[in-house]
């Protein structure tokens, strides 16, 4: 509990910093999310942009757990989460912490990102596909399970390597989603209309949206403790 206030203290400082990185993350997902109607909306059209929209889709998710301040901008030159982690190693603020911070801040972005992100995508092109609050609730959060998923191998990448190498990661990451989008392409399916479309049959009810946040929100734990298991051997000099 103690580590949870002191991670809370940790969030509202970091948020504190840059009062114009709610305004770059507003229009950040809403204009992804106006891009993500034109992509669905395309899909009316040619079966080609199938692959393409997932691949985008499954990209621009993940962003939802990120607030764009300064050092989400200057990691790589600056190495800023490097400086960090240092910063608060000098400090009497324990790993754990850091690490409660930090998912505090992913869960605290997609929530704020998601109002702008799923209310771009609704006005541009979903809500002629008739979705009732329920149905449009359990789309966001499927697609939020997904994200939360990615978001602890972003974590990992942060607190584990310096901004050169966690820049090249999160680039292996691009062919690896596209490789997954022509596979599920191969197989005669698509995605996005597919979470769509369970997503309206089923409501909250549906399995496919709880299991996505039962298996994102695990992944993230297992992988914010393999983190911590690491962090505590990573030379910050």
């Amino acid at each position: 509990m103690n580590d949870w206030k002191q991670a809370w203290w940790l969030t509202r400082s970091e948020w504190s910093k840059d009062r114009l990185q709610w305004l770059w993350s507003a229009m950040f997902m809403i204009y992804v999310g106006a891009m993500g109607g034109v992509m669905l909306y395309g899909q009316r059209e040619e079966s080609v942009l199938n692959t393409v929209s997932d691949s985008y889709f499954m990209l621009m998710v993940p962003f939802q757990g990120f607030i764009f301040s300064r050092r989400s901008f200057r990691y790589i030159h600056e190495d800023s989460y490097t400086q960090m982690l240092t910063y608060y190693r000098r400090l009497p603020i324990s790993a754990e912490t850091v690490m409660w911070g930090r998912i505090q801040q992913a869960l605290l972005a997609f929530i704020y990102n998601g109002i702008f992100y799923y209310g771009a995508l609704y006005v541009s092109v979903m809500h002629l596909e008739g979705f009732r609050w329920d149905q449009y609730l359990a789309f966001a959060l499927t697609c939020t399970g997904y994200g939360v998923l990615i978001t602890g191998f972003y974590i990992f990448g942060e607190f584990l390597h310096t901004g050169k190498k966690y820049l090249l990661i999160s680039m292996l990451f691009i062919p690896v989603i596209l490789l997954i989008a022509i596979i599920i392409r191969l197989m005669g399916m698509n995605g996005m209309h597919y979470t769509v479309e369970i997503s309206k049959t089923w409501g909250l009810l549906s399995p496919f949206m709880w299991g996505s946040l039962l298996l994102g929100f695990a992944v993230l734990w297992l992988l914010s403790r393999l983190t911590l298991r690491k962090l505590s051997k990573r030379d910050l000099s």
